[in-house]
């Protein structure tokens, strides 16, 4: 059985890719902060779902996580590092905290649980980061969550280089708007027809076509968008 360690797995595009890769059959892991959300995903999808309560801005947090994994499996075929927070809004009226929290939890997020994941991974293991058009360029009101993604970009671009070798590739998505709840906050009103968005499933999609792919086959980047954005 395949394994999958899947972060921000509580709701949105991380249970929906729980989802998937459960229905072929595979052993998933969900790492997310919401232990309700985690248990009424398993009480959905049954015991190949594995909750794990992870606060992935704790590095304590992500290395008790990642070993209680250890202790199940022996390798894992596929991390997604999906767990993201945003905020729109003009810089200088964003908090020092604002920033902490988007780049803990977006970019610092992300290399813990890459780290934490690395002794895990083998040939023909893949790692595939969701990350955002903000992270392809630039988009006003929303600086903090692009040096978070743009880092992520970054940050996959070197480490591929130094896994590749090993048979482990690493593939970011950079999706345009998403149809999940982030855009129906207050303070994020999406500025388009959100009937339009892509749906978590767009997305579960890509993952799981990445997935199936030879290990020979590495993608690089995808960058999507709805058919309403062009930017």
């Amino acid at each position: 059985m395949k394994t999958a360690v899947v972060t921000g797995a509580s709701s949105g595009v991380g249970a929906e890719i729980a989802r998937r890769f459960v229905a072929q059959g595979w052993q998933v892991f969900g790492l997310a902060r919401n232990t309700t959300a985690l248990s009424t995903l398993q009480r959905e999808l049954g015991t190949t779902f594995q909750p794990v309560p992870v606060d992935i801005r704790q590095v304590e947090s992500v290395t008790r996580a990642f070993a209680q994994i250890a202790k199940q499996v022996s390798s894992i075929d596929l991390l997604v590092n999906n767990a993201a927070v945003f905020k729109m809004a003009p810089f200088a009226a964003c908090s020092v905290a604002d920033i902490d929290t988007l780049i803990d939890t977006n970019l610092k997020g992300t290399l813990y649980c890459t780290h934490a994941a690395l002794p895990l991974l083998v040939a023909g293991s893949r790692i595939v980061n969701i990350g955002s058009v903000s992270g392809t360029h630039g988009i006003a009101t929303q600086a903090i969550y692009c040096a978070s993604k743009f880092g992520v970009d970054g940050f996959a671009e070197a480490l591929n280089q130094e896994l590749i070798g090993q048979g482990i590739s690493m593939t970011t998505i950079c999706p345009g708007g998403i149809d999940t709840p982030l855009w129906q906050e207050d303070g994020n009103p999406y500025p388009g027809d959100l009937s339009k968005l892509l749906t978590s499933g767009d997305i579960a999609a890509m993952v799981t076509y990445i997935a199936d792919l030879p290990a020979r086959v590495v993608l690089k980047k995808i960058v999507v968008f709805p058919s309403n954005e062009w930017h």
